[in-house]
């Protein structure tokens, strides 16, 4: 059991920060599985049980940016109550809801038809290794796009679908659902931290539907009764991680710059190929 603590709070503490910092998460966390530590904590612990973690893991990141959002959330909820009820399409929060929406279909759709495809095709440690490289440079070309003064709620159905479709370009592990969105939002003339707050928000349906697909297949599971405290307990270290790791964000994205990830995933996916085909091989 201990053994079990051990590992969730390991595995909260890289949910938590590689969740929204744009290095991706499924990448971190799929080489992480790879480690002998973690292989050898975790034992045979079973697929139930694998996936109790990981559906739990996403709640609480699911539960981090609703708490860091709570203000945006209201505001745009009750305006796009609001704006149905009195008709008010022209409403700048009814449209950011709209906003939100759209952005979030094309990666809902890819999710909900590819997502199993995806996971077979692109499991290998290598390919995860490729795409944290190209991911690094994604963001260093994010980092050479102006910066405008465009707000999300100003961004248009278009836009919108744009960053949707960078959102879905996420679902290969190595590529950041955080740097992809916020790559699309500079590219579609956001502000910086406009883009970052936009990022977030349409992160909140997506994660929300992948944790209910995942979740579905959870509920009516048989497990022991041991792994439940370990399960909070990473839960609990990845929500403040979490929210820790979504204030550094927007303060990196006002006063540094996106390259700086950029450079080390890079150097990540550099060194891990040649860890695998020089050193190990």
């Amino acid at each position: 059991m201990i053994n079990m603590f051990f590992v969730l709070i390991i595995l909260g503490l890289f949910q938590g920060v590689t969740e929204f910092l744009p290095i991706s998460s499924s990448g971190h966390l799929a080489l992480l599985e790879q480690t002998d530590i973690i292989k050898n904590l975790m034992g045979d612990s079973g697929d139930e049980i694998n996936l109790l973690i990981n559906v739990s893991l996403h709640v609480a990141t699911l539960i981090a940016v609703m708490i860091y959002m709570r203000k945006e959330i209201f505001i745009i909820i009750k305006g796009f109550l609001t704006g149905l009820i009195k008709r008010d399409f022209s409403n700048p929060d009814f449209l950011s809801g709209i906003y939100i929406i759209i952005a979030s279909i094309p990666a809902g759709i890819i999710g909900f038809c590819f997502h199993k495809y995806i996971e077979t095709v692109f499991s290998s440690v290598t390919i995860v290794l490729i795409f944290l490289i190209i991911n690094g440079f994604i963001l260093i070309a994010a980092n050479k796009i102006p910066s405008k003064d465009r707000k999300f709620k100003e961004i248009g159905i278009f836009r919108s679908i744009i960053v949707g479709l960078c959102q879905a370009i996420a679902i290969l592990p190595g590529i950041s659902r955080s740097g992809s969105t916020l790559a699309g939002g500079l590219l579609c003339g956001l502000e910086g931290v406009e883009a970052a707050r936009f990022s977030f928000l349409m992160a909140i349906p997506v994660i929300a539907g992948a944790g209910l697909l995942e979740g579905l297949k959870v509920v009516g599971g048989a497990y022991p009764s041991y792994i439940f405290a370990p399960v909070l307990a990473g839960m609990f270290t990845a929500i403040i991680v979490a929210l820790v790791s979504i204030r550094i964000l927007f303060w990196i994205v006002k006063n540094v710059k996106l390259n700086i990830f950029g450079y080390y995933t890079i150097v990540l996916g550099v060194s891990g190929l040649i860890i695998k085909f020089l050193i190990i091989s």
